[in-house]
């Protein structure tokens, strides 16, 4: 498996496991994901970040480490020459971006010296990526491949369904069918086909439909999307992850965007290209500004303008909207905000470049696969929260919940002191 693609699955299965507690079988791919969260939220891409001791707080509370993980992370970091402590907990870090952050991350993994158990636990998920598996093939090649015991084999696939590192569903002989949410990042259109070929005509007549508009524009609400599909048909395509959900949210109200799994694949891999959902999180976020923000606090109407200036370089605004829609993206330090003097408005620059570059290519050009299937009121809330595709998808099996209001405003605080 390449640098990359384990970096990427070191990051989701991460993610994975901060729902479940006793995982200790799994600590050296945690350990391995959260420094690459961490590394990812400390460093602009283009430019050393010096950042003092709260700033560097505050990002370890929106890359979920806890205070008893932080000091190791921050070794693990320094070991591998990524970043410099300083006096008082401050940390320097040169210019890194998304794309070396996964390789940094496979590079920390394979230094803890992972047992096969781990490692197989990643080409598991990988494995079934391409296209779905059955059971017992699969065990086979995860127990020949990294001499496991049939055992052990079998207790992985246990641990990995009840994690949700994979998915499965249960054909009508008792046996198991597994896939995961990454199948439509790959080959795409053909695996389109192949859901189309099984459909009734009248239900792959709605797919082409919404695929154009996707191809199109890159991204629609979801509400959209369900006026073309249905709610049923929709929600089905999603847990398989035919369609990206991508949700960002505020204490009045939640809104959801839909986006196609390949649109973001600007040099190679979607998976790893946005591994970390920084750039669904930038074109959701932009989005809405697009569709739910009013003209008095800065609705975006020129948007292509807007992208190239910030990836030029350029600081954005002033407008009170850029304090309020980009919290999240704040957080993760895809941008960074400054505030007018004595006014509520804000200008923004972007320091994730090639964050903001896959963005761009989302929304201006849509689905940039070289094939395809087929030759509001207004409000003015603020985008505080936002979950990516992968969590939309697990959450309509198992709900969880959100950040509260008061964690967004002690670190905004934080952020902007």
């Amino acid at each position: 498996m390449e640098k990359r693609t384990k970096g990427a699955w070191l990051i989701n299965h991460t993610k994975k496991l901060q729902d479940v507690n006793n995982a200790h079988e799994f600590e050296d791919i945690e350990l391995a994901g959260k420094c690459g969260v961490f590394l990812s939220n400390l460093a602009a891409s283009n430019e050393q970040s010096d950042l003092n001791a709260d700033t560097v707080s505050a990002i370890a509370k929106v890359s979920n480490i806890k205070k008893t993980e932080i000091e190791t992370i921050k070794q693990k970091l320094v070991e591998s020459k990524l970043i410099e402590t300083g006096a008082m907990g401050s940390i320097s870090v040169l210019g890194i971006t998304t794309s070396s952050v996964l390789s940094h991350t496979s590079d920390i993994f394979a230094k803890s010296n992972p047992s096969n158990y781990q490692q197989a636990a990643l080409e598991l998920a990988e494995n079934v990526s391409d296209l779905p598996k059955t059971e017992e093939p699969l065990a086979e090649y995860i127990s020949d491949s990294y001499k496991l015991a049939k055992a052990e084999t079998s207790d992985l696939l246990q641990q990995a369904e009840e994690i949700g590192f994979i998915d499965y569903e249960t054909l009508d002989d008792k046996s198991k069918f597994y896939f995961n949410g990454n199948l439509f990042r790959r080959d795409g259109v053909k695996k389109t086909n192949a859901v189309l070929a099984s459909l009734v005509a009248e239900d792959t007549s709605k797919i082409v439909e919404l695929d154009s508009l996707l191809s199109s524009s890159g991204c629609i609400t979801v509400e959209k999307a369900k006026s073309i599909l249905g709610e049923t048909l929709l929600s089905k395509l999603q847990s398989i992850g035919m369609y990206d959900f991508n949700e960002v949210s505020n204490s009045k109200e939640i809104k959801t965007f839909v986006t196609k799994p390949a649109a973001f694949s600007k040099y190679g891999n979607p998976f790893e290209e946005d591994a970390l959902d920084l750039a669904k999180a930038f074109v959701s976020a932009l989005y809405y500004g697009i569709n739910y923000s009013t003209h008095g606090r800065g609705k975006i109407t020129m948007l292509h303008a807007l992208l190239r200036k910030l990836i030029n370089g350029t600081e954005v605004g002033p407008a009170t909207a850029i304090g309020e829609d980009y919290k999240i993206l704040e957080f993760k330090r895809v941008v960074q905000l400054r505030q007018l003097p004595d006014s509520n408005m804000y200008y923004m620059r972007l320091l994730k470049k090639d964050i903001g570059a896959l963005a761009m290519q989302v929304l201006e050009i849509g689905d940039t696969t070289e094939q395809t299937i087929i030759g509001s009121s207004m409000y003015s809330g603020s985008v505080t929260n936002y979950k990516g595709p992968e969590y939309k998808r697990t959450v309509n099996r198992k709900k969880q919940t959100s950040q509260s209001k008061k964690s967004v405003a002690e670190l905004l605080r934080t952020f902007r002191s």
